[in-house]
């Protein structure tokens, strides 16, 4: 799953340094603020995949336990 989410992150910077291409973008902190945004994006996305994975996975019927039989009174004789 890292590895998803780096491709991601890079994916998703890549994107938007694209989108925004011009002198705005060259500037190390610009670049810093993108890729720092992808991450956590890219984290909270694979989070919800994760979710909606285990959601969508049918749940194993658990047996029922059986009851322990109480003993029998004793009777005094």
């Amino acid at each position: 799953m890292k590895a998803k989410k780096k491709e991601l992150a890079e994916s998703i910077a890549t994107s938007i340094e694209a989108k925004l291409s011009g002198s705005a973008a060259a500037s190390k902190k610009f670049k810093k603020a993108i890729e720092k945004s992808a991450d956590k994006l890219a984290k909270k996305l694979v989070k919800l995949y994760k979710k909606a994975n285990k959601a969508a996975k049918p749940k194993a019927k658990a047996t029922p336990k059986a009851k322990k039989a109480k003993p029998a009174p004793a009777t005094a004789a």
